[in-house]
């Protein structure tokens, strides 16, 4: 195989910075948990998705084909993330930077597509989460806490979702119009 591109090398970069957190974070997630074995599983199977998901990744860059790789680093921790924000049971406001990451993920390795559509996304599923659970602060009413828990996410989300589809407009037209995924300067 030939060299790494610069963009394979920064994806194996990202790759194994994600796969390290992931990893390193288990047990402080266990810990953080009080160790109940209800979290043990959790943990176990999010932190081993997204470990076994870099692993393969890392496998598909090796084999020159770092776009694909990283449009399913993106789009896979896009899953985790919804799917573990949707059935922790916790408020959207403990699940907000996961979503930023994975939108900020995109905006560097996917298309200006990718960065609205995942961004949309995102911010319906926080959107629904705060609905059915909002923090309720003693003496809180329920719509007030509903309004308040939308407010507080939604619209400083939907700003970094425009700063992140603006910069990969730019990183696009300075590759060429490309599509933007792994090609595309990282740099603003």
């Amino acid at each position: 195989m030939d060299s790494p591109t610069p963009q394979d090398a920064f994806l194996r970069t990202l790759l194994r910075l994600i796969l390290a957190a992931a990893l390193l974070t288990a047990p402080l997630f266990l810990f953080g948990e009080g160790f109940e074995a209800k979290y043990v599983g959790r943990v176990a199977l999010s932190n081993g998705a997204c470990a076994v998901l870099c692993l393969g990744l890392l496998g598909l860059v090796r084999r020159g084909k770092g776009s694909m790789a990283g449009s399913l680093l993106v789009w896979g921790l896009a899953l985790l993330v919804g799917s573990l924000a949707w059935g922790n049971g916790e408020p959207a406001h403990v699940n907000v930077i996961n979503f930023v990451l994975v939108t900020l993920l995109a905006s560097v390795l996917g298309s200006r597509r990718e960065v609205l559509l995942l961004g949309a996304l995102s911010a319906l599923e926080m959107g629904v989460i705060a609905w059915q659970r909002p923090l309720m602060p003693p003496g809180k009413d329920l719509a007030e806490a509903r309004f308040e828990s939308l407010v507080q996410i939604l619209p400083t989300f939907l700003v970094v979702v425009a700063i992140l589809w603006l910069r990969a407009g730019m990183a696009e037209s300075r590759a060429g119009g490309g599509s933007g995924a792994a090609g595309a300067d990282p740099r603003p």
